[in-house]
């Protein structure tokens, strides 16, 4: 200690972040964030329109003033801290330029709107007003919430599809077997996050119980790409899990299966695993195996017309109606008036190859920028709560996007979202590294100040030259499910 025993105060060297951190209109807008996340997740509005059959536009009263208090904040500008942002930006920019050019202007024009309006935003809501590490861990607490509730919709609010074995929901915009399998996948993860990271054993064991029924709902909806979802979501947890975890779904897999498979009706069992005419057998195999050769069709078809209009498609959303009307399918007859059933291909087919590329170069960058902030939080001890929500965020991705190459996902809000929380994540978790590591290094040396709720540094002889300066903490008293 020098002598005197004089105290040095570190000085934030970032006065107009912390400003914005602080900030009345970013804290009270990152509240409405989160219930906008929760909300999306869960399908709460939507089950309230269903139940009370009135719209009481709940996504309009927390979603506008969330995303007005975004730009008021400097969100906008926030969220562009992390790549995919750009990318973003970029396929929705190809989206507009496809307008015009579309093959029906006014649909285009609906589904484009739709997608500012409220698909899009998540990315700013999620990246640009979550700054610190626990603001992060509410949005994932939020989304964690909303994945209950559509657990607990999938048990409630059931229905059997007109083959009357594929059971889905009763309403809303996933309410077919297929949709609602790829909402589960994107959204199960988010419980697993519970049970590796709260200290809560209930909660834990409640979220176990949520994720069983899950994956039973998968299932029972009979979706192949559902099937193949849980796989490669599987095959991650074995690739990037602990040597714990990985013991655990090694014992816990084959025994779950087993349950599931007694538990699971036999037709939509057989549906499930039924992917080639060869052994097919039952009206379920054979109806799989129509549903598969129309799609190896409609693949077929987005390919080629990726390759025929390679710089605006043929208009965003526009698929089936152009498929409609140019197709000649075997027999004379005109096409299937189907959309492309692969939200990958349907990119590029409806909106060039320019917005397919933004589109894929989005989803690896957020992949990528999870990937480091896993290892390094891999490699440092004490720091296994960041690595488990980006191992969960990571999980989340693969599993939906093995799912929607299946299905018609392009424009929805489940990509941006998951961005947004990388990006998020990934700007926290550095701050949260240099914090923690001075919590450690430190060791007596540090004093605390109080003073609106949040932990000031103070240091009894200055920091080492050169050495990193932590960050302050942020006022927060929001909950997360820790």
């Amino acid at each position: 200690m020098p002598a005197g025993g004089r105290q040095v105060e570190v000085v934030s060297p970032q006065p107009q972040r912390e400003a914005y951190a602080f900030s009345p209109i970013r804290t009270f807008a990152f509240s409405l964030g989160a219930a906008v996340v929760f909300l999306r997740v869960s399908m709460f509005h939507q089950t309230t329109t269903y139940l009370t059959h009135v719209n009481l536009r709940l996504l309009y009263v927390v979603g506008i003033p969330a995303l007005a208090g975004v730009i008021l904040a400097g969100g906008i500008q926030s969220a562009f801290r992390g790549r995919p942002a750009v990318y973003w930006v970029g396929f929705t920019f190809w989206m507009i330029l496809a307008v015009p050019f579309s093959a029906w202007k006014g649909g285009s024009t609906t589904l484009l709107l739709g997608y500012l309006r409220g698909d899009l935003t998540l990315l700013f809501i999620v990246g640009g007003l979550a700054l610190t590490w626990r603001e992060c861990k509410v949005m994932m607490s939020a989304a964690a919430l909303g994945t209950a509730a559509a657990v607990l919709c999938a048990r409630i609010f059931t229905r059997e599809s007109s083959a009357g074995y594929r059971t889905g929901l009763e309403f809303g915009t996933v309410n077919d077997p297929n949709d609602f399998a790829a909402h589960l996948l994107f959204a199960l993860p988010f419980l697993l996050w519970v049970v590796f990271t709260s200290r809560s054993t209930v909660l834990r064991a409640a979220a176990m119980v949520g994720i069983g029924v899950g994956l039973y709902s998968i299932l029972g909806s009979a979706s192949r790409g559902g099937l193949l979802g849980l796989i490669g979501a599987g095959l991650f947890l074995l690739w990037r899990g602990t040597t714990r975890q990985r013991i655990a779904f090694l014992l816990l897999a084959p025994v779950a299966a087993l349950g599931l498979a007694i538990v699971v009706p036999p037709r939509a069992l057989r549906r499930i695993t039924t992917f080639s005419a060869s052994g097919a057998s039952g009206p379920e195999a054979e109806e799989a195996i129509e549903s598969a050769e129309d799609r190896r069709y409609l693949l077929k078809t987005s390919i080629t017309y990726a390759i025929q209009h390679p710089i605006v498609g043929v208009g965003p959303g526009q698929f089936a109606e152009y498929e409609g009307k140019h197709s000649l399918v075997v027999g004379g007859r005109r096409g299937m008036w189907r959309s492309a059933h692969n939200s990958f291909t349907c990119t590029a087919a409806e909106c060039g190859i320019p917005a397919f590329i933004c589109y894929l170069a989005a989803i690896v960058s957020t992949f990528r920028l999870l990937s480091g902030v896993f290892r390094e939080a891999q490699a440092r001890p004490g720091f296994g709560d960041i690595r488990a929500t980006a191992f969960c965020i990571q999980m989340s991705m693969v599993g939906f996007c093995i799912a929607i190459f299946f299905l018609n996902f392009a424009y929805f809000f489940y990509l941006p979202m998951l961005s947004g929380l990388a990006i998020a994540v990934s700007a926290a978790a550095k701050e949260e590294f240099q914090f923690r590591g001075h919590a450690a290094w430190e060791s007596g040396n540090i004093g605390t100040s109080a003073g609106a709720g949040w932990r000031a540094p103070t240091w009894t002889q200055p920091p080492a030259s050169g050495g990193p300066t932590p960050a302050p903490r942020m006022p927060l008293a929001y909950f997360s499910l820790q």
